[in-house]
């Protein structure tokens, strides 16, 4: 995608909440929540986070406002996450953010193994993408998706790619950690009759709310 299109599709992201922010800090207590529940130290003001892929820098403007020391890079900055390297120094970050990235390339695995190096010792990558299990009907609605992933298929492309402690779960916002233990997991969010989002001014019980077709995997730089 040239940086003429690349800027084009930023403009156009999808806002399911009040505004891109709402929906950056959701993304950023869903993270914490999952670190949590992993017993992995969480993003805070004490460590050094790398946004990969930030897009309309929401996230990443999100973070400025909590006082996180954070980075980002876009390929509407004119990098090729297939083709070129990170400009960050070795072992920089002790999390790096890859949020609805990976389902846009081609080859991840240069970028996973840019990620890598520059993360710390026993830094943690964070990545979500569409569950393509859940998702097949609509995958390719948008058309900058080019590889779908399933939860088998991620974790193996992150073990690939030498990341260890590598955990997959359904991406869910707002939902009891008791989802992440349970047997068929991936079913059972995917069954939640509504999203978060939809229809907003309905009092639609929270338990009717919170379905997911997307993953979130946690994974972890080797010593």
């Amino acid at each position: 995608m040239n940086d003429k299109k690349l800027n084009e599709y930023l403009k156009n992201y999808t806002t399911f909440f009040s505004s891109r922010l709402e929906d950056s800090d959701r993304l950023y207590n869903t993270i914490n929540r999952l670190l949590n529940f992993n017993k992995k130290d969480l993003i805070s003001m004490d460590k050094k986070v790398l946004d990969v892929g930030s897009g309309d820098k929401a996230f990443f403007n999100l973070c400025l406002k909590k006082k996180i020391d954070i980075s980002e890079i876009d390929g509407s900055a004119g990098i090729d996450f297939e083709k070129d390297k990170l400009s960050f120094e070795n072992e920089s970050f002790d999390f790096v953010i890859f949020n609805a990235v990976i389902e846009h390339l081609y080859n991840p695995n240069l970028v996973l193994s840019e990620i890598y190096r520059v993360l710390k010792k026993k830094g943690l990558l964070i990545t979500t993408a569409p569950n393509y299990h859940y998702s097949y009907k609509y995958f390719y609605d948008d058309p900058t998706h080019v590889h779908p992933y399933t939860p088998r298929s991620l974790l193996k492309v992150l073990q690939m790619n030498d990341f260890v402690e590598n955990f997959v779960y359904p991406f869910l916002v707002n939902k009891s950690a008791n989802y992440w233990k349970i047997p068929f997991k991936f079913f059972v969010a995917s069954k939640i009759p509504f999203r978060n989002h939809t229809f907003k001014k309905f009092p639609i019980p929270n338990f009717l709310r919170g379905k997911s077709t997307s993953m979130i995997a946690i994974s972890e730089k080797k010593i």
